[in-house]
């Protein structure tokens, strides 16, 4: 498989140490809702504390974010985590592309500025090395199929790169076959490097573990890049 996925583009990057993205399947499209909430963790321990206090931007925690108007694939991860001052950045090669006229670029830029409506700024202190965001994604069914939902990821953020022995670590939580209320079965669950330079995803990794436990299923990659990662289930 050979996927390129539009990204941001990043001049200094903050090396990280290790990547923790925890999501948790909330069945809400059984109880009332139109979509299934998506609880998600994501710990990012830098490789030295922040030098200064710096500001990035996330969805708020006080709603789930729907994401299909600007990422179709619901690839909300791309983004998150986009730091203050290289979205600085990007507003300058927008306006070298205009004097440019530059379309390709224009446009690139156009929609990743778009989901900067969705995304509020967090601020960390000076001194801070673990930096944490919750939020939450309304995950519709996929077109055509009311049973059918895909969840993708893309993760760590673009504004961070994985420096020397580092560890990333993807772990999904959604409900099992085995679950009385709400049974779902895996139809798909793969991990994939990716390039952020490129915006290549070439490979796949393997799972570390995947099996149902009580009413839940869960599976976990682990690995030392950046990780993308999708997975189809449907309810019974």
């Amino acid at each position: 498989m050979t996927t390129t996925i539009p990204t941001l583009t990043v001049t200094n990057p903050i090396d990280i140490h290790w990547s923790h993205v925890g999501c948790t399947v909330l069945s809400s499209s059984k109880y009332g809702l139109e979509y299934d909430r998506i609880k998600v963790l994501h710990e990012i321990g830098l490789n030295a504390p922040l030098a200064q206090d710096e500001s990035f931007y996330a969805p708020p925690a006080n709603r789930a974010i729907d994401v299909r108007a600007l990422f179709p694939d619901g690839n909300i991860v791309s983004f998150v985590g986009q730091r203050y001052s290289d979205l600085q950045d990007e507003l300058q090669k927008y306006s070298q592309a205009v004097a440019d006229g530059n379309v390709e670029e224009l446009n690139r830029l156009h929609h990743l500025f778009l989901s900067t409506t969705m995304l509020s700024p967090v601020l960390f202190k000076a001194g801070t090395q673990v930096l944490t965001f919750e939020y939450e994604l309304a995950l519709y069914p996929m077109e055509g199929t009311p049973s059918d939902f895909e969840l993708t990821l893309l993760a760590p953020m673009p504004s961070f790169r994985p420096a020397g022995q580092s560890q990333i670590t993807v772990r999904i939580d959604l409900p099992s076959s085995n679950n009385l209320a709400f049974n779902a079965d895996v139809i798909e669950a793969a991990g994939y490097e990716f390039d952020p330079a490129t915006g290549a995803v070439t490979g796949e990794v393997q799972k570390i573990i995947e099996g149902d436990y009580g009413l839940r299923k869960i599976i976990v990659w682990n690995w030392q890049v950046d990780p993308f990662f999708r997975v189809h289930y449907r309810y019974r």
